[in-house]
Parts: C-alpha cells; structure tokens; sequence
C-alpha cells in the first residue's frame, strides 16, 4: 500500500455511516494501573490516543509517552524550515499537546532518525520495556502496525514485542493512516478486532486543544510550496469523533473462527500419508515449481529460507541454486521425508518451526513464501510480512506463490495474502505471474537493478 496525504482520502462521512460500528465493543481502562502511548511521530500520540489519555489522566492512572522520533521529516521540500528547526519545533509541540490531556506525563524522547525507524526497532522496543518498568496491569497502545507508513509499522512492532517480553501487560493498536487509505469494506481492516474508547465532553475538548497545539502539522509552515499542512482538515475530521478507535492484537479476538491454523491441523492431515498434497504427481504442481524457478531473478543465491517446505519437492530444486538453503515446516511428519530426499546435500537443513514466532536467525537473500500465507490469521500474516522484511538482506529477493481459489478451512484467501505483502512488506514488486489458480510475485527492495540491468542489457 501507498498513499499520499495530499490526496483526498476516505471522507469522514463514509466512515461515521459504516454499519460495523454497531458491533464495535466499548474498551474501558478498568484494572489499568499505567498507561504507555508510543508514537513514532510527534502528533501520533494526540491523532491516536490523546482522548485516551485524558481519560486516564482523570482517573489517576498514571501516563508515559515514549516518542520515537523528533518529526523532522515531515516536511520534505520545506524552503522555510531545515529538519532541525522542525525538529526542535515538533518537540515543543508535543510537550504543549501532552500537557492539554495529561498533566505531569512523563515524556521519553529518543530522537530516532524519522522516516528511518526500522533500523532502530531493538531500541524503540528497550525504551518500552523500560516505560513499563515491569508494571503488569500497563497498557500499551502503540500505531497499528498495518498503517502503511513504514515508521508506523516499526513503532508497533516495536510495542508489540516489548508487551510480550513484559508479562500482563496488554497491547492496543490505534490506526491514523489506514482512515485515509481505507474504506470500511477495505479487506484490511480488522473490524473483528476493533474496540472503540468512548470519550466524555471533557476528554473530547482536551483532545481538540492537543491537536491544536501541533501546529506545524495543521496549518501551513508559510504560503510557500511545500510547507502545506500535513493534517489537513478532511483528515483530521476522523479525529473528531467522540470515541477514539483501537484494534486488539490477533490472539485476543478471532473472526469468526478465522484465526491461524494450529499445529495439531498440519498433524492430523499428514497422518498415515506420505504426499497428501501430490507434489509428487499433479502436473499443477510441476508446473507450479517451474513458474516459481523462472521467476528467480538471479541464478544463485548465497543463504535461502524456504517456508512451509513440506517434503521437501521444491526444495530439491531451490538447493542446486542456493549456496545455504534452510526448510521450515510447522509439522515433523513431512520434514522427516524432506530430510531423507535430501540426504545427500549437506548445505541443506530442514527444522520444525511454527512461523512468524519461532523465526530463524536471517539474514538471507531469498525467501521463499509458498502456499503458506493463507494458514494465518490477518494479524499473524502480518507479523510474519514484517518478520520477511526485517530478514532480508540489502539485494534480497522475496518470492510467493498461492492457490487462488477458496478453502474453507483457510483463515485467508491467495489473492489477500498477496494485497498484504503488496501493501505492507515495503518492497517492490519487481515480477510475477497469475491465473486462475495461482497468484506468483516477486519482491525486491526499491530501486533493485531487473535481470537486464544487473548484466548491463539495459
């Protein structure tokens, strides 16, 4: 997914008439002794979560806004401003915006590179752990990992990792974005796991003031070209409800049943079979393999990570071209047979995995993503793209391929889990194929050379 906030966006009048709101249950802050806001921006905390954080603030609960940038990139092309001036301006801001709705809140400024924040995700997350301080009746809330700003996807895995290292703390996820780019019938948006804080005149009224306050992000730096307002008012109209919205992480609310398949499904399917799937004799698969080879756009890859490997059939093929191949699978019964098919190729090595949780140590050059995507729920597909994108090296090159028509044991379908790494890996798609039954494409980072240009074609 890309976007620009100079576009029009979603209306604040399609979303305040969707009919999902009616299913939306209400968060409150009950047994909530503290409260984290991470942001990754300046005006972040008060576009998300300033209302929450007034309601928390009038109930004694105490507040720590951990911010991991000074903003200084907002704007760009700014012939007024340098990133310094902004940045010390945006810092001014936030202390003035935090202030309108909770007095007194300790502010952790890091001061990461804006724009740049996946570099520094490892740090982000030890300045969260340490905010929580081993508090376990905290709340976190952090961006929406899924918001389609790169800087907002690190700031979430960032808080989604610390909750996890600081037991009986608990995540919530605020969108800001995802109201501009989104529809509410957009696939990507997690209705199912959405919960709404309502906010009282008082809380809505601080809100309105810390928004204010950002001032370098609603009005224009000057009349001149490129110092627009970056919050623009149809935008900030989202902001003004009396509710403010937040999504639950994936383990806390299935949809309908949708949530990942476990471990004990893959079990029961390869009992008393060898190849259940016929990789061995359906002319779909082979032909399925051979499209998925001719997509490789090099011959040779240094270190290779095959997902979902199974018995091994496609890996055969990936290890004649890689120099290191490591196969994954979530059940022990295929990768038995994969290891014996490759017995004889010693840089080959399968392990049971369950994937994105139990990652292995990257990085690699290529990463093979086949008919596994659909296995997982939204927010596990989720993960694991940002597990993907964090492991690939600098001339890497990601490959997918899925079965396009419905299963209906499957939480997701191909054709969404190819929109999610379209939209959310920070890649590009440099390739692919589709028909009917299958959907293949072929990422790389922006700005890598094609098979042309790498051998001076083109």
């Amino acid at each position: 997914m890309s976007f620009d906030h100079r576009d029009e966006g979603t209306p604040e009048a399609v979303w305040s008439a969707a009919e999902q709101w009616a299913d939306v249950p209400v968060e409150g802050l009950h047994g909530v002794e503290l409260l984290v806001v991470v942001a990754a921006h300046p005006d972040d905390e008060s576009l998300g979560a300033a209302g929450l954080m007034a309601k928390a603030h009038s109930q004694g609960i105490a507040v720590t806004v951990v911010v991991a940038t000074a903003g200084e990139a907002s704007h760009p092309a700014s012939p007024s401003h340098s990133p310094e001036q902004l940045a010390a301006i945006r810092r001014s801001e936030l202390v003035q915006a935090v202030d309108e709705v909770a007095p007194g809140a300790r502010i952790v400024l890091l001061g990461l590179a804006d724009g740049g924040l996946r570099e520094h995700v490892d740090e982000l997350q030890r300045a969260i752990v340490a905010a929580i301080g081993g508090n376990d009746a905290a709340l976190v809330v952090a961006p929406w990992r899924a918001d389609a700003h790169p800087d907002h996807t690190s700031a979430g895995e960032a808080a989604a990792r610390a909750v996890l290292a600081a037991p009986g703390a608990r995540l919530l996820e605020y969108p800001i974005w995802g109201w501009h780019w989104a529809t509410p019938d957009s696939v990507e948006w997690p209705w199912q796991r959405a919960r709404t804080v309502e906010l009282h005149a008082t809380a809505a009224e601080a809100k309105a003031r810390a928004l204010g306050r950002h001032r370098s992000q609603v009005e224009p730096l000057s009349d001149e070209r490129g110092d627009e307002p970056i919050v623009a008012p149809s935008f900030a109209a989202h902001f003004e409800r009396p509710f403010e919205t937040f999504f639950a992480p994936d383990d806390e609310s299935d949809s309908a049943g949708r949530s990942s398949l476990a471990r004990a499904y893959f079990d029961d399917f390869y009992e008393g079979k060898t190849d259940p799937w016929g990789f061995e004799t359906r002319w779909y698969e082979e032909r399925k393999r051979a499209l998925t080879l001719a997509g490789l756009p090099r011959r040779r890859f240094a270190s290779a990570l095959e997902l979902g490997s199974s018995i091994g059939v496609l890996t055969a093929e990936l290890a004649a071209r890689c120099d290191a191949l490591l196969g994954t699978d979530i059940a022990e019964a295929p990768l038995a047979v994969a290891r014996e098919r490759l017995a004889g190729a010693p840089h080959v090595r399968f392990e049971r995995r369950e994937l994105p949780d139990e990652w292995p140590e990257g990085p690699f050059d290529l990463i093979v993503v086949s008919e596994v995507g659909y296995y997982l729920s939204r927010g596990r597909l989720e993960s694991l793209i940002r597990r993907i994108a964090t492991s690939l090296s600098p001339d890497g090159v990601v490959i997918a391929c899925h079965w396009r028509h419905p299963v209906a044991d499957y939480p997701l379908s191909g054709d969404q889990v190819h929109a999610a790494l379209r939209r959310e890996s920070g890649l590009e798609r440099t390739g692919g194929y589709d028909d009917r039954d299958m959907l293949l494409d072929v990422f790389a980072p922006p700005g890598a050379p094609s098979v042309a240009q790498a051998e001076g074609l083109a």
